[in-house]
């Protein structure tokens, strides 16, 4: 497993299986550009984190709604977003054996599960 971490974010990944967890930063801690450019610190964050992870191979899992997919939370708040990696070692992991790679992600992560 392989964790990488931005000036807010902490991407989580399994390169093994292409599954992969995005830590969110709080929306509390977000500061709002005061000159309009940006739009706000987590925003400007947000876009080159998912550059970054776009060049090495990962993305957003999209969710239902054509979102992306948000597996759960953190006990503080934090927002949980699932990750794919185009290329995985294993071009196609047993049921199983994803299994393990997202259960090893969710306790690296510290996922609480989400309400019913």
């Amino acid at each position: 497993m392989t964790c990488l971490t931005f000036a807010a974010h902490v991407a989580h990944l399994d390169p093994m299986t292409g599954s992969g967890l995005l830590v969110l930063p709080r929306p509390a801690d977000d500061v709002a550009d005061p000159f309009a450019v940006m739009g706000s610190l987590h925003s400007s964050g947000w876009g080159n984190v998912i550059a970054q992870l776009d060049a090495m191979g990962w993305e957003p899992t999209q969710g239902e709604d054509g979102g992306v997919c948000v597996d759960g939370y953190l006990a503080d708040g934090r927002q949980v977003i699932g990750l794919f990696g185009r290329e995985p070692i294993t071009s196609n992991p047993s049921l199983d054996e994803a299994a393990d790679a997202f259960g090893s992600l969710c306790r690296a992560v510290g996922l609480v599960p989400m309400p019913a």
